[in-house]
């Protein structure tokens, strides 16, 4: 019986141990998450086509839908060239199914659809500006990147939208930032959001953003996934959304999904979502006409679902595929960890079988109780 209740209080030591190993792991990808001078350069493993380049720090395993929707998984990082897989060919089409066809047709206003809209914008990395346009990289606490979300801000309220922008800095540009930016969008989600969006841009040469979209100069649009976060599966199914409506009405306008190594705030809401809306060597002005597309793309993708199908989060929008289960099981993975917390507790402190099996229905019959009773007074 003793060497059974030891085994037990090693197993719990061991998973605590586990969760804070994995922490610390979360702390230590933030501050990797971008490089300071210079970008990679990601190739085809057996072709050497140029896949994508990026300034964020890379990992092995870490993924990118392309424009053209292949599937490649980072494989080996040489210096500043980094080769990937061709994972597969995604079909995105599935991802319009939810979606009423005449949301899907420009011609029809997008401020027509649904009604108490909601949308909340920040910026982790309010020091990000434009070289052509601001003269500089970066100008702390007032970059280039706050005009961009304006410019998002404005064409979303043109579509009825109801905007609320955070222009709260998170200087410097360091390590710290998106613990700093997470109180920002903590305290925007408490404003019944249907969507939050995290602006940036990326680092890299203009070519690898610069296009023209329904015969428009822009700059284009990535979307960024987190890859260490509970709300994985359910950003992957808004990222890939928002993508397949980009793709249906603005062909070429998001350039990708870049699958990070990282958690990015995400895991606060489940339609949570960082953009890199073109690079530092474009121009602000295409950068906001990226941005100005890109509302449309939000608007019709939340808000084109069919009004008489089952509300989603926020109560205006349909689900996102998979978005339930996804915050069932993060649920649940908290309420494991609890409860491997509790029971450790008991184990540790209980003494015989006898006291520990005391100790659990006095929790259940009277503490559990008088806090559900306190619950219920409120």
């Amino acid at each position: 019986m003793r060497s059974r209740k030891i085994s037990i209080i090693v197993l719990v030591f061991v998973a605590v141990v586990v969760l804070m190993l994995q922490s610390a792991a979360n702390a230590d990808q933030i501050k990797l998450h971008e490089r300071t001078e210079g970008y990679y350069t990601i190739k085809d493993q057996k072709t050497g086509e140029v896949i994508f380049a990026t300034a964020w720090f890379l990992f092995k395993g870490d993924r990118y839908l392309t424009e053209d929707n292949r599937l490649y998984e980072i494989t080996e990082i040489r210096g500043d060239t980094a080769y990937a897989k061709l994972v597969k060919k995604v079909d995105l089409s599935d991802f319009l199914k939810t979606i009423n066809p005449k949301a899907l047709d420009l011609s029809i206003p997008a401020s027509s659809l649904q009604t108490n809209k909601r949308i909340g914008i920040y910026f982790t990395h309010s020091d990000e500006s434009y070289v052509p346009t601001d003269g500089t990289s970066s100008i702390p606490g007032k970059g280039g990147i706050f005009d961009v979300g304006k410019s998002l801000s404005v064409a979303l309220r043109e579509q009825g939208v109801h905007v609320i922008q955070s222009d709260a800095p998170h200087d410097p540009h360091d390590a710290g930032a998106y613990e700093r930016s997470r109180r920002t969008a903590q305290e925007l989600l408490r404003k019944r959001l249907d969507a939050v969006f995290d602006v940036h841009r990326d680092a890299v040469p203009p070519e690898y953003y610069l296009s023209r979209v329904s015969g428009q100069k822009l700059a284009q649009v990535r979307l960024v996934v987190g890859r260490q976060n509970p709300n994985q599966q359910v950003n992957d199914n808004f990222a890939k959304q928002l993508k397949a409506v980009a793709d249906k009405i603005h062909p070429g306008l998001v350039k990708g999904i870049f699958y990070g190594h990282g958690g990015y705030n995400q895991d606060l809401a489940p339609r949570s979502m960082l953009l890199e809306v073109g690079t530092h060597t474009v121009s602000k002005q295409d950068a906001e006409e990226g941005a100005r597309f890109f509302a449309d793309v939000v608007t019709r993708t939340i808000y084109g679902a069919d009004e008489k199908k089952s509300t989603g989060i926020g109560g205006t929008s349909e689900p996102i595929r998979g978005e339930r289960g996804s915050i069932g099981r993060s649920l649940l993975a908290i309420i494991g960890v609890v409860l491997v917390g509790f029971a450790g507790y008991v184990l540790i402190s209980g003494g015989s079988w006898k006291e520990i099996s005391s100790k659990v229905s006095k929790f259940f019959t009277k503490e559990f109780a008088n806090f559900m009773g306190k619950i219920k007074k409120k």
